[in-house]
């Protein structure tokens, strides 16, 4: 589904920045992965490369056989709505819009006719259970519903690849669980493959494995058995082990 093959970032500048160095990394169809390292370790930056917001200075990306990087510009904006899903730490939701419409925003950039979209918004928002606010503006929303919100925009168009940029992080710990379980329904359910960056051991131990980054290198993998409280409990001995500044880490929540 994913692979990356020998993939580096050099920023240029007065003195040049290495931020990732030969990153092989593959994801199944289906699979879900977590990222995790201390910050400016060059997680962030990987996403960024994958999600096709930033270019590799040397190695290979390919998603489902094909190299976005190497499309022109139209079929590049064409690739990300169609193949990828995205879901941000602070929601990127638009104010002016209701529920409804953001959903919907997807869709209207393909030119979906008006009745299907709304088919299709309905379908979803009843299964993230978000159907009651479907009229209301974003500001008169919870941040968990938000984050609902968000996800249910990331799937409308179905996408085979969502990435997740710290989505538990301005969540407390009831709805950074509802949201996780929802992203875990969703991989499982629509086989969708999830890669999600996140600083919180208990939203990683949702997933099947997670990889660890430091200094722009992979540093390590764990995969989950079948406990996740011991998987959750490795997580935070391999964050021990890799150090760092204990603010990197968000509180750690049982």
């Amino acid at each position: 589904m994913l692979k990356l093959t020998k993939v580096s970032k050099v920023y240029e500048g007065k003195v040049a920045y290495r931020a990732l160095t030969d990153i092989n990394l593959e994801i199944e169809k289906g699979e879900f992965v977590a990222i995790m390292g201390p910050s400016g370790s060059g997680k962030t930056t990987l996403l960024n490369i994958i999600s096709t917001n930033d270019a590799p200075t040397s190695g290979e990306v390919l998603i489902d056989g094909k190299d976005p990087h190497k499309l022109k510009k139209n079929d590049l904006a064409k690739f990300r709505r169609n193949e990828l899903g995205f879901i941000f730490q602070d929601f990127n939701l638009l104010h002016t819009l209701t529920v409804e419409e953001n959903i919907v925003l997807p869709l209207t950039l393909d030119g979906t006719r008006v009745r299907e979209m709304k088919e299709k918004a309905q379908k979803i928002a009843e299964n993230l259970g978000i159907a009651s606010i479907m009229n209301k503006r974003t500001y008169e929303i919870s941040g968990g519903q938000a984050q609902r919100v968000a996800i249910a925009r990331a799937m409308i168009h179905e996408p085979r690849l969502l990435l997740a940029d710290e989505p538990t992080g301005n969540l407390d710990s009831k709805a950074s669980k509802d949201v996780m379980k929802m992203l875990v329904s969703i991989n499982e359910e629509e086989k969708t493959s999830l890669l999600m960056v996140t600083h919180d051991p208990q939203a990683a131990s949702y997933s099947d494995r997670v990889v660890f980054i430091r200094d722009g290198k992979l540093h390590s993998e764990i995969h989950r058995g079948e406990s996740r409280q011991a998987f959750f409990q490795k997580i935070i001995d391999m964050l021990s082990l890799m150090g760092g500044d204990g603010s990197d880490f968000s509180s750690v929540r049982v």
